[in-house]
């Protein structure tokens, strides 16, 4: 593995775009937490809620479902950056993917609540196989491999929300190990 190249690549995305990107997705985050369902909201809807002109929604976005996947890219690049920023190990890595899920818990909910899982799968196993292909880590088969890592991802989020309870990280790092630890029997 190559502990030296860096794997963070910043967005050139401007101010404004990322403010009004913000508006958007904090709208969608209340009108999860208000029930409503996701197929009820509109466009027109979403856009005079959060004050941003159909223009400019139509300028980033094609449809609502979009303003999630940036939020997630948004949030994997906090990742890529945290990611920079620890001694490459298993167990740093683990604390890493679990800091940031505890971080982001109603982004997990609205990906549920929108039914956005493939969009989450589809970029996070992008990035698996970005930062394995930098690391130069191969895997025996390079679709199969990400795309299960993320799927464990998101089902390891669906299962902290279910449990309603506030574990560490360190006791979410024991639960992992003692199942990677199962399984290897």
């Amino acid at each position: 593995m190559n502990n030296y190249v860096k794997v963070h690549q910043p967005l050139n995305v401007d101010l404004r775009t990322q403010k009004t990107q913000t508006k958007l997705y904090t709208i969608l985050e209340r009108f999860y937490v208000e029930d409503r369902t996701f197929e009820s909201i509109s466009i027109k809807d979403l856009c005079e809620q959060a004050r941003v002109s159909r223009a400019t929604f139509y300028r980033h976005h094609e449809e609502i479902i979009q303003v999630i996947e940036v939020q997630i890219l948004r949030t994997m690049q906090y990742f890529s950056l945290e990611f920079d920023q620890i001694i490459l190990t298993k167990e740093n890595i683990q604390r890493l993917i679990l800091r940031t899920i505890q971080k982001n818990p109603f982004l997990f909910q609205v990906i549920f609540w929108s039914r956005a899982e493939n969009i989450f799968i589809d970029v996070v196993s992008g990035e698996i196989l970005r930062i394995s292909l930098l690391k130069e880590v191969s895997f025996s088969d390079s679709k199969f491999m990400p795309n299960c890592f993320a799927r464990m991802i998101l089902s390891l989020a669906a299962e902290l929300q279910q449990s309603n309870k506030d574990y560490t990280n360190d006791q979410l790092v024991e639960l992992i190990q003692e199942a990677a630890r199962y399984l290897q029997k």
